[in-house]
């Protein structure tokens, strides 16, 4: 797939996973963010000391359903992979990054796209978490593991982006054994 259909995809996809949220948290501060009616209760309950209790109604069983949106991790991998691959071929699509981070990726071109490239094919990547509600990735080439840190705004832009070379594996276990 061209690297413009990917880029329109991720675009679309990042456009309508951050639009809802956005779009439900902009109320102006004069409004109350409230699920109650203006000036009623949210709900009515039936008065349960005038009438007989009834057993209540057991719900039909229902399959989970899958959720419709993508997660927060895999929005930020999505971008990971086009981030990347962008930076392999030397160019970057300054509409994806905030402009202070567009600007700072411009002038390190020169010296990123050698390194990645020199790195190999891309093999991996592995989800490994969140920190201060940046995603952290495991980043696996033919010749070099890395760990990246990619950050999206509230609009959805990317605005952190780091990465360095993994550390290597250690063969000590996490914890002693027990004596």
């Amino acid at each position: 797939m061209p690297v413009s259909c990917r880029l329109a995809g991720l675009m679309a996809l990042s456009v309508l996973t951050w639009a809802g949220p956005t779009l439900a948290q902009s109320l102006p501060s004069t409004q109350s963010r409230s699920l109650a009616p203006s000036g009623g209760a949210a709900a009515t309950l039936p008065n349960s000391f005038d009438a007989p209790a009834r057993a209540p109604t057991p719900a039909p069983a229902t399959a989970p359903t899958p959720p419709t949106a993508p997660t927060e991790v895999a929005v930020a991998e999505a971008a990971l992979r086009v981030v990347i691959e962008q930076l392999r071929a030397g160019t970057i699509d300054a509409r994806l990054y905030t402009p202070g981070l567009a600007a700072r990726l411009r002038g390190q071109l020169p010296t990123i796209t050698p390194m990645l490239n020199g790195y190999g094919d891309l093999l991996t990547i592995e989800a490994q978490g969140t920190r201060d509600g940046a995603g952290q990735f495991l980043v696996t080439f033919d010749e070099a593991a890395t760990q990246w840190v990619i950050g999206l705004d509230e609009e959805g832009l990317i605005a952190a982006l780091l990465f360095r070379p993994a550390p290597p594996e250690s063969s000590e276990p996490a914890t002693p054994p027990p004596a």
